[in-house]
């Protein structure tokens, strides 16, 4: 499946990209033997002055998610008692109970996985790296949903990213790229 580009404009100058979407896994290989997953995130590199993927590295985002995916797992659980009492539990309910089971085990790999990346992310050093030029002077953006506007960054000329979707440009299709990282954010090789 090809995926739609889009346009990375500044309202301040004439700085313009595309945001190609590319599926970057990245792999990081921890002190004790561990790994862990996820993808990256989007942002502005200061040492390429573009804008790239970067690492998915802030501790207060990740907070959140953990708490709010843990707090998802909670009402699943308390879902699946309540299907669980009563007359006749074992033959009532049968495929929602199968689908909580599988959403249960899907919440626990998802908080695996964010508790694994929150607790790299306490005892790193640096900041979030970009994965083109691997420098840490990096600072994540998000793009405002109703006008497409990443309000959290200003760019050299005191204007502001902003994305346009165009869904009549090219399309790209890319295979996974694995990066594999040490906890530091450092290039270990690529998969």
């Amino acid at each position: 499946m090809s995926i739609d580009s889009s346009r990375i404009v500044c309202t301040g100058c004439d700085y313009e990209t595309r945001e190609v979407y590319r599926p970057i896994r990245i792999r990081y290989q921890t002190t004790n033997g561990r790994t862990v997953e996820t993808g990256r995130a989007k942002g502005w590199c200061y040492d390429c002055a573009s804008y790239s993927d970067i690492e998915r590295m802030n501790q207060g985002e990740l907070h959140n998610e953990l708490v709010s995916k843990e707090r998802e797992r909670l009402e699943v659980r308390h879902r699946q008692d309540e299907l669980n009492r009563g007359l006749l539990s074992n033959f009532r309910h049968r495929p929602e109970k199968r689908q909580l089971q599988d959403q249960l085990e899907w919440l626990d790999k998802e908080i695996a996985e964010v508790g694994g990346l929150l607790e790299i992310a306490k005892r790193r050093k640096s900041k979030a790296r970009c994965l083109k030029c691997w420098s840490d002077r990096t600072a994540p953006l998000r793009f405002n949903s109703e006008d497409n506007v990443a309000h959290d960054f200003q760019h050299k000329c005191g204007g502001n990213l902003q994305i346009i979707h165009d869904h009549s440009g090219p399309r790209f299709h890319f295979r996974v790229s694995t990066y594999v990282l040490n906890e530091e954010g450092e290039f270990i090789g690529k998969e």
